[in-house]
């Protein structure tokens, strides 16, 4: 078979492939031996069927399995013959058909990966923020665990309702007179302070005792995601049916005893702060990721195959579902997910692509003894023997780490490359207005 490409764009190539005559032959004539094997035609012994009568039964169906047969071998011999990096099935731009005597001529266009000559690295920069955790983080988070540990009891005796308590309730909603008997519930428990509370409905709720009744409008935003409350002010009718306080502990060494295996105050503190760094500093790992990598984008702008954007997104989609259902939420994703997605995508295609060949061009690999080293660090963390955790990574799981791994030594290069900046990220320039253009003079040479 005989071929040759044409590049239509870095991502994109036709591919004319031509098989002769003699080649579609032997296929025809061999594929026609093995059919009068086992071929059961009336009037006929098996195997003694003349050519002549399988042709006229069954020419159509085996010249289009030959002929679907050489384009699959064709376009297969093509691809390892000039070496084409392919990343989605080809497609035809109409299907050939045979004719006695005559080559099969075919063309097909195949997306490929984009040659990458080099990757620059010269010009790469970043900006980090030194981790700074303020006393307010600390207090804040004492005062969580502090709301944790609070004592839940009714008030003695009863009074109203008042920050920070807990209201059980019934309630049902109408809009614009029309009752939303999906809206409504039945013993529903709020906590006052909830910050995801409405501030109506929460003024609303202040002040009320078990067995109240009360009417309050709540008004809603006019981008609110639900159809039936966007823009429109509800009515709720609120019974109130159990009231409880929080009674919250000292903070005290008591209170750091209570909270694990603390001994002091102080101790409990240290080790919040503790966390918070730790978190923080991941945090800007991540954030610091996220920069190296627009910067490689930035300055080594590739084209990527449509087909793997679109491969990239579905995967996004499978994640954010995986995610949704861990978290055992329902529905579809909202807006702002699906809002740039496919920029997000085509950014993480060419990360892919990039880090895959700076890899390749710096000879960043990752052997066994990288290997066993984190299998040490896994048995270590994890408390299980590391014979045990060499043998839970297998095939996928292994390739998986290896990557993982593949990835953390080239972002180590990109970061020890890379000209980091102390601080905040400044914020981009906004791009100059552009400037009037003079008025086009008529035929007279003057302005109209």
């Amino acid at each position: 078979m005989e071929s040759e490409i044409r590049e239509i764009s870095p991502v994109l190539v036709e591919v004319t492939v031509e098989v002769p005559w003699d080649r579609i032959q032997k296929d025809l004539n061999d594929t026609y031996k093995e059919l009068g094997r086992t071929a059961r035609v009336r009037g006929f012994r098996p195997g003694k069927v003349p050519r002549d009568v399988m042709r006229q039964m069954y020419g159509k169906q085996i010249a289009a399995q030959v002929t679907g047969t050489l384009v699959e071998q064709g376009l297969m011999e093509a691809v390892q013959k000039h070496e084409l990096n392919i990343v989605a099935q080809p497609e035809m731009e109409e299907a050939p058909e045979l004719e006695s005597g005559k080559p099969l001529t075919f063309k097909a266009k195949v997306e490929v990966r984009p040659k990458v000559e080099s990757v620059e690295l010269d010009a790469l920069e970043a900006w980090q923020k030194p981790v700074d955790i303020p006393n307010e983080d600390v207090d804040a988070e004492v005062e969580r665990l502090r709301q944790q540990h609070a004592e839940i009891q009714q008030p003695d005796p009863m009074r109203p309702a008042a920050e920070g308590d807990l209201l059980t309730i019934d309630y049902t909603v109408s809009v614009d007179g029309e009752a939303k008997e999906e809206l409504g519930a039945e013993d529903r428990q709020v906590e006052i302070n909830d910050e995801h509370l409405l501030p109506a409905l929460k003024e609303g709720l202040l002040g009320m005792q078990p067995g109240e009744e009360k009417t309050v409008e709540v008004p809603f935003e006019d981008d609110h995601p639900n159809e039936e409350l966007k823009g429109k002010t509800a009515t709720f009718s609120i019974t109130a049916k159990d009231l409880h306080e929080k009674l919250l502990p000292e903070v005290d060494d008591e209170f750091a005893k209570d909270c694990g295996d603390y001994e002091t105050l102080l101790e409990l503190r240290l080790k919040i702060r503790e966390g918070l760094e730790a978190s923080a500093k991941q945090r800007a790992e991540a954030e610091l990721k996220d920069q190296l990598i627009d910067s490689l984008i930035e300055h080594n702008d590739i084209p990527v195959p449509p087909s793997m954007v679109q491969q990239q997104q579905q995967m996004m989609m499978y994640e954010m579902a995986q995610f949704m259902q861990m978290a055992g939420q329902q529905g579809a994703p909202g807006p702002d997910f699906f809002g740039g997605m496919e920029d997000r995508a085509k950014r993480r295609v060419q990360a892919g692509i990039l880090l895959g060949s700076l890899a390749r061009q710096e000879g960043i690999e990752v052997g066994d003894e990288d290997l066993d080293a984190k299998f040490q660090e896994i048995a270590e963390a994890t408390g299980k023997h590391v014979a045990k955790v060499r043998a839970e990574y297998q095939e996928a799981q292994r390739d998986q780490l290896q990557s993982q791994l593949l990835e953390e030594k080239v972002m180590a290069l990109l970061t020890e490359r890379a000209k980091i900046h102390e601080g905040e990220r400044p914020e981009p320039e906004p791009a100059p207005e552009p400037a009037e253009s003079e008025p086009a003079a008529d035929d007279e040479g003057e302005a109209p």
